[in-house]
Parts: C-alpha cells; structure tokens; sequence
C-alpha cells in the first residue's frame, strides 16, 4: 500500500518545535484484548509524551512553546483548570515565561491536586464566578488588557491547545504512525481516540491526507453530539490546512457519539468497564473522561463486527491520568 514517508518531516520543517515531548511513544500489540476481543488491537501510548503529567497535550505544546519563543513572548494566558493547562504551566516555567490561568468557580472549589501543581509551576491563578456566564470573558480580557499595559508579550493559548499551530503535534504524530507501518509492515485499517477539543483528531486527519495513508480515523466524542463535533473539527482542520497550502478530504472526518454517556466528565457504566478490562489484561490505565469511554467504543465495535477480524485497529491512549484531577 502506497504512502508518502517523508512529506509531514518536509512539511514540518518551518514550524518551531520546543521538543517537550519524547517520542516516538510505544506502539505495540495488546495480545490479551486482542485474542478476548477476537480483533488485532494496537495501542500508541501518547499517555507516555514524558513532559510533566504527559498525554496527548504535551504534542501540542511542542509547537505552541515553538511558537510563543519564535514570538519572543514573555507571557502565557489560558483558561480553566485541565491536562493541557497543568502542562503549558510546566512548560511556560522550562523557558522563562510567566504563566497566568483563568478558573471557573472560587479557589475552595478547585481539585487539590490540580491546585498543587499549578504552585508548584508559581502559576499566578484568577478565580471567576460560575454563575455568571460571560464573566469569564470579561474577566480575560481585563487580564490580558493589564498585561500588554504592563509591557508583557503575551502569548494566547486556545482551550485544549487546539488551534492550528497546536493541531500541528499530531500531524507530526501521524507520521509516528506512518514510520511504524514504514518499519514493521503493519498497516492500521481503523484508528480510534478521544476527541475533545478537536486538535488530536483534526491534526490526525490532516496527517492522514499529507502522507496518503489509507485508514480510517474515528473520534469517540467526550462530550459533544456528532453533528457539532464534526463541524469544529472540520473548521480547525480546514484552518490548519490553509496554513500548510496543503488540500484538505473532509470526508476523512468520522465522529461517533454514542459512548458519551450522560456527559462530560460523568462516569459511564461502560467506560468503567473498559477501563477495568484494559487494566485487568494489558496493566493500562485509562481515565473516566476521555480514554475509558473511547475505549469503550472500541469494544462496542469489535464485538458488533464493526472491524473486520483481519483489520489492524490502533487505539490512540491520549492520557487523563486516571481521574486523577477530576
């Protein structure tokens, strides 16, 4: 099967890349759910990026803290308390810049362990009301105002790190992917990942239509329907491909939204139980949030005879900590 192994290094080149992350992260057969399962499953640990509490984030901030530095920024701003705001924290602190974080709720509210890493990274912290919904706006911008007052070069980073150049972590992950099959001669027919805030997936995509890889990628959605969750990442991954001057298949784009369970950041019964069997058989852990319930859909697919038995399925493990802030 033909593809291109050296047009994403190519295409990369330009792009400042702080190398945060150490990769390539582990690809290797789960022997045990596969033979259970009766399907070839695979697993990337991008849970093992090695930068701070790791997960996929961390492939993002390789290109953001790029970008910020190439800037000559000084200053980090983000919102809400979450994997990618701990790591930027980390990583702000790594290269001299000051990092400011916007929360939701008052300090008594916070998760403790969530709170303990931001001192350790001297994070200057703003809490914001939940109760009033633009309040958070309007209190960004009073901060961001105040900043640039104060003479900082302030880099802005988009919630989950998902923008075009933080989608640009996992275009070169693709390639991970892409030198593995180069390597070993197996090739991935499916992939399947948590789709959050768009950035893995769309970079994914837009990796797939660079090298000419043929497989399909499917986003297990976090939190919202399919209908929304495609259209964000379509837009990010039409931005990020305007970027690169590189043509764009958006019917490469398939959401499923069927193991979302009653929310957000809510447990579901299946997603328990795939994170039960991926620790039981492979020693793995997978959180509640993001990679229990992808992992769940996963499982729902082989045993409905949505993969075929001689099918390559890699399960992209995105991190989460185990609930560890949740």
């Amino acid at each position: 099967m033909k593809y291109h192994t050296e047009a994403i290094p190519k295409l990369l080149t330009k792009f400042p890349n702080a190398r945060l992350s150490i990769t390539p992260t582990p690809i290797y057969k789960l022997a045990r759910i596969s033979s259970h399962l009766g399907r070839h499953i695979y697993i990337m640990r991008d849970d093992l990026t090695g930068f701070t509490i790791g997960g996929n984030k961390v492939r993002k901030l390789d290109y953001l803290i790029g970008d910020a530095l190439a800037k000559k920024s000084d200053t980090l701003i983000a919102t809400h308390a979450n994997n990618f705001t701990r790591n930027a924290a980390a990583a702000g602190r790594v290269f001299g810049l000051e990092m400011h974080v916007l929360l939701t709720g008052d300090e008594s509210e916070q998760n403790r362990a969530s709170q303990a890493l931001y001192r350790q990274f001297d994070t200057i912290l703003y809490y914001v009301t939940k109760n009033d919904e633009g309040a958070l706006t309007t209190k960004y911008d009073e901060v961001l105002d105040g900043l640039k007052k104060q003479g900082k070069n302030v880099y802005e980073l988009y919630p989950g790190g998902s923008n075009s150049i933080g989608a640009l972590g996992y275009v070169n992950a693709f390639d991970q992917i892409v030198q593995y099959s180069h390597s070993t001669g197996v090739h991935f027919d499916k992939i399947i990942l948590s789709t959050g805030s768009t950035g893995t997936q769309a970079g994914l995509v837009l990796g797939q239509c660079i090298s000419g890889y043929d497989v399909t990628i499917i986003g297990m959605t976090a939190s919202q329907k399919a209908d929304v969750q495609y259209k964000r990442i379509h837009d990010l991954a039409s931005s990020t491909a305007r970027m690169l001057d590189i043509q764009f298949d958006e019917s490469s784009i398939v959401v499923e939204h069927g193991f979302i369970g009653d929310g957000y950041a809510i447990p579901s019964q299946e997603g328990r139980e795939a994170a039960k069997m991926f620790a039981a058989m492979e020693g793995l852990l997978l959180d509640d949030v993001y990679t229990g319930k992808a992992a769940a859909g996963l499982i729902d697919y082989a045993r409905n005879d949505l993969f075929d038995t001689e099918e390559n399925v890699l399960f992209i493990h995105t991190g989460g900590n185990a609930g560890l802030f949740y």
